[in-house]
């Protein structure tokens, strides 16, 4: 495994190889869409860890340049830089527009990262003094403490900033312990080197906010099957950000794909009792309780995670489907056309929307709905079905059979077309015609029944 391969060796037996996997998976996504800044991020940060200075450069560039507000970007782009080039050129260094408008720890972390490159290890130390003693981020702080007391080659104080991080926090107690950097023999300068920063040789340009990067390789483990490494590979990203309602989601996610449910609930769980705004934790256990059918717990927690984040069409929409399970259909409306009303192309919202619609017999409101799908040249069966349903609960038959025409034309085996047809008949007192659209649906609906597979033993048949 390229990239951080010594410091897992350390402490584990590596079974899969994720780092060239994900690195081409990556790679596939930015050729794939190449105007996604996010993707670029992503694969410059994994170049970064991986040592391609040049690489993760034109990454971060090209991320910037599809979103020049991307601050973390700007950010790496510097690091990228400073590894390149040996050294750091001031101009790309503007405490207002890099540092001001930054979050915690963001801040912290990059004013101690560039203090570390004059040499300055004082005050890379001090600017982090702020996350130290912040409930929230006190783990980290130490943790990068040590690493900069490590760049200025203090074995004593890397190692009391290791305990200090051990002291606020029970994951960076468990898995420091866990590597051997507590509780034993005080380990030589080498070995920290290689505990701490893996590939990384030079302690002072290494920097923390290159976690995700440990999270996209666990996942790959997880998918390979290898919990322990996945587990390892999530623990690495946990001890640079330090967020444990973002590592127990991980966990979370791991435990599913290994298919424990009550480990995953117990995870999320606690994910949301050491940070009760996790969006992400709460979207998670509500997913997990309604798949278990517990819907009411379900719903509550997406209730919260819209109220937390209410500008967010995936919850919404999602929010929308339980009201829609527990026939709540006026809610139901409502979360679909906020869900519209932040992406107004969000397909699922808009299709789920004009099939309550018709439901409740609101035929003008659901044709409103599904014409925008058109104008966005939608070609689907099914969604011309649903407009020749309005239009035939209407008394509009001609519109209606336009629309079955085109449906048919689009899919000619999609049976309801043809029964919908036949009540476009009826209507029309075309008995005959009815009769016929009705045995076509019959015989597509037999057709359709003979063509899906079957269970034979333990196989799957044509």
């Amino acid at each position: 495994m390229r990239g951080s391969a010594e410091a897992y060796e350390s402490h584990m037996e590596l079974v899969v190889e994720p780092w060239a996997t994900t690195l081409k998976e990556l790679e596939a996504e930015r050729d794939g869409h190449p105007k996604f800044a996010d993707v670029r991020h992503l694969l410059g940060m994994m170049y970064l860890e991986d040592g391609q200075w040049e690489p993760a450069w034109a990454e971060f560039d090209a991320s910037i340049d599809l979103n020049s507000s991307y601050m973390l970007a700007r950010y790496h782009r510097m690091v990228a830089m400073r590894c390149r080039d040996g050294e750091l050129d001031p101009g790309f260094w503007n405490q207002e527009t890099v540092v001001a408008g930054a979050d915690e720890p963001h801040r912290s972390t990059w004013t101690s990262w560039y203090l570390s490159q004059s040499g300055d290890h004082a005050g890379a130390i001090r600017a982090l003094e702020g996350l130290c003693k912040d409930a929230k981020w006190a783990g980290s702080g130490y943790y990068q403490s040590a690493v900069r007391w490590l760049a200025a080659g203090e074995v004593d104080q890397c190692m009391t900033c290791l305990q200090q991080a051990a002291g606020e926090h029970p994951v960076y107690a468990r898995v420091l312990n866990s590597r051997g950097l507590l509780g034993g023999e005080k380990p030589t300068l080498s070995q920290l080197r290689a505990s701490l920063l893996g590939n990384w040789k030079d302690a002072s340009t290494w920097t923390p906010s290159t976690g995700n990067v440990y999270d996209r390789l666990g996942n790959e483990c997880g998918r390979a099957g290898a919990p322990d490494q996945a587990e390892a590979c999530f623990e690495d990203s946990f001890l640079r950000q330090g967020e444990e309602s973002l590592h127990q989601v991980r966990i979370a996610r791991l435990a599913l794909a290994c298919g424990d449910e009550d480990a995953a609930v117990s995870a999320l769980r606690r994910a949301i009792e050491v940070d009760p705004s996790s969006v992400e934790a709460r979207v998670a256990l509500g997913f997990e309780y309604q798949s278990q059918g517990y819907h009411d717990e379900a719903l509550v927690q997406f209730e919260v995670a819209a109220r937390l984040r209410p500008g967010y069409a995936d919850i919404q929409y999602n929010l929308g489907l339980l009201y829609e399970s527990q026939s709540r259909d006026g809610d139901a409306c409502t979360c679909h056309q906020k869900a519209l009303a932040i992406n107004p192309r969000y397909f699922q919202a808009r299709t789920s929307l004009a099939q309550l619609l018709l439901r409740l017999g609101k035929w003008d409101e659901a044709l409103t709905t599904l014409r925008p799908l058109e104008q966005q040249g939608v070609r689907s069966a099914d969604l011309l079905v649903q407009k020749a349903e309005a239009h035939l609960a209407l008394e509009e038959y001609d519109a209606a059979i336009r629309s079955l025409d085109r449906a048919v034309e689009i899919n000619s085996a999609y049976p309801r077309t043809y029964y919908i047809l036949g009540q476009v008949y009826r209507k029309q007192g075309l008995k005959n015609k009815a009769q016929e659209a009705w045995k076509q649906h019959l015989e597509k609906i037999r057709r359709l029944k003979e063509d899906q597979p079957y269970l034979e033993g333990e196989e799957w048949r044509p």
